[in-house]
Order: C-alpha cells, then structure tokens, then sequence
C-alpha cells in the first residue's frame, strides 16, 4: 500500500488551515480535479464525505471515480480519515496534522496510506500517493494564504 507524507508551511494560523481543510463543498474552487463534493453526514466533529475526481494519470488518461471518506476532527490540531467505500481505491487512511509555528504560520502536516484495486498498476497508485502531493499541498497552501486574516 503506497504511503507518503510531505509538509508544508503556511503563512496563516493553524485555525485558518484547519477551517480551509474542513470546508469540504468548497474543495472544487481550489482543487481542479475534484468535480463533485457532497457531505454524507455531519455529526459533533465527525463528517462522512463523497467524492468524485477525475485525475490524470500517466500516459495521457483520465479516470474519473468516486469514493466515500469518514473524517474525525480535533480543532485544530488534526483531522483524521478513513475509507469508507470506494469504486477503484480499496483503502485510504491519512491524516493532517497543524503545528504552530509563532504568529499566523503554521506547518501542516499532510499523512496518506492509500491502496487501489488489483487491476489499477501500482505505478499509478504510487504516482497518486506521492508525486501529486505537492501539488496538492500547494493548493491548500493557496487557498488558505488567499482567504488572509491569519
């Protein structure tokens, strides 16, 4: 099951992180990619989300699919995650994790373990976990940095 973890500093507070990383239905404005968001569920600290995303792998394919997410949140020092169904990804358990690091800067800390059916090459379940992350964590960076405020 590839894994990957990769951090990031950001110019905001770790609350203004955390907010951006819990705004689910707001993701497509900043994550191209995702073309449907739906919150499941939403209880205390707890929501279960629906996905769909369309990625482009190597070779020039595009595959578009959705999977389920139950997260767990501690304000505002993590939000955890774990599948909870999925068409092609078998698992996916992660986590991000803030540490302040003075006056509105924060490291985010960004953990995935992620596994997809038999038929999917574990070149591109590598290719997922590990060499979009960066890109992924630019857009959160972004998008957290654009809404100010600390």
């Amino acid at each position: 099951m590839p894994q990957a973890q990769r951090s990031i500093e950001i110019e905001v507070s770790p609350e203004k992180i955390f907010a951006v990383v819990q705004d689910f239905p707001r993701y497509p404005e900043f994550i191209p990619e995702l073309k449907r968001v739906q919150v499941l569920r939403k209880s205390g600290n707890t929501q279960d989300v629906e996905f769909e995303v369309e990625l482009a792998l190597p070779l020039g394919i595009k595959k578009s699919i959705r999977y389920s997410l139950a997260f767990i949140a501690d304000p505002p020092k993590t939000v955890r995650w774990h599948l909870i169904s999925g068409e092609v990804i078998k698992g996916n358990t992660g986590s991000w994790t803030f540490r302040p690091l003075g006056e509105n800067r924060t490291e985010a800390i960004y953990n995935i373990e992620l596994s997809l059916g038999p038929l999917v090459p574990k070149a591109i379940s590598s290719f997922l976990a590990e060499q979009s992350l960066p890109r992924l964590l630019s857009q959160y960076k972004a998008r957290a940095e654009s809404l100010g405020g600390g």
